[in-house]
């Protein structure tokens, strides 16, 4: 048994060396690459030394460059609709005539040449001549015509005619009455309407009116016993002629 000496190191195996040579080279280029920056160079396929930063050729060439090319043409006609203005033409206005004036009022029957002042059969309270008088200050010779269609019955004209008088208000006499001038038969006749209703006239002075049409109404007005119309005419607005026989010879029997 070989005994060893101190004082004495032996030298390490060409085994160790060779290991710690290699372990050190592998931290040399390790630490070589992280400081390596990245323009660095590097040795392409081709033999040619290259930067990091710049593309191998066959990568330039697997992306062509793209170009536009513009040329000048003739401008692409646009249609456009197209559209005709017509005048319109406004015709003038047109004249309208004003409203013709409403008819006067008629009592039913009305536009004969003569007629009765109602129409049908209507009671006669008095004829015309001598009688009894009925009031006081009426006379004893009746010159005139009772009849007695109800109080506020219209009373319409017996002929075409022109008034002649209106009396509107109750004078003690024949009261509320009308005057109305005709021409029958070529003679001048004057009808007088009285003992009307207060305000029911429906005419005025010197106002024409036809046959039929409404004066008043009757009322009892004036000397009278009660409601009723007392009808007078007169040849040439002087004269006094009885009113029945006169009208059943120029308008008929009532």
């Amino acid at each position: 048994m070989r005994k060893r000496r101190t004082g004495f190191v032996a030298p390490p195996s060409r085994r160790r060396q060779a290991s710690a040579v290699t372990a050190m080279t592998l931290v040399a280029m390790l630490t070589t690459m992280g400081a390596l920056p990245a323009q660095a160079a590097y040795l392409d396929t081709d033999g040619a030394t290259r930067t990091l930063a710049e593309p191998a050729p066959a990568l330039r060439q697997a992306a062509p460059e793209q170009s536009l090319t513009v040329t000048a043409q003739a401008p692409v006609p646009v249609q456009v609709d197209s559209y005709t203005a017509t005048e319109i033409v406004v015709p003038p206005p047109v004249a309208v005539a004003p409203a013709a004036a409403a008819a006067p009022a008629a009592v039913a029957g009305s536009g004969s040449a003569v007629r009765w002042p109602f129409p049908g059969v209507t009671r006669i309270s008095s004829n015309y001549g001598p009688r009894s008088a009925p009031c006081a200050g009426c006379s004893t010779f009746h010159d005139g015509l009772d009849m007695n269609p109800g109080v506020g019955t219209p009373i319409g004209s017996i002929a075409d005619g022109v008034v002649s008088s209106v009396t509107n208000f109750d004078d003690g006499g024949l009261g509320v009455h009308v005057l109305v001038d005709h021409v029958v038969d070529g003679q001048k006749i004057t009808s007088t309407y009285g003992h009307m209703l207060e305000g029911s006239i429906t005419v005025s002075e010197g106002e024409s009116v036809v046959a039929g049409q409404q004066l008043g109404s009757v009322g009892s007005t004036g000397q009278s016993t009660g409601p009723h119309m007392h009808l007078e005419l007169h040849l040439d607005g002087v004269t006094a002629v009885d009113p029945y026989g006169w009208l059943t010879e120029h308008a008929g029997p009532m």
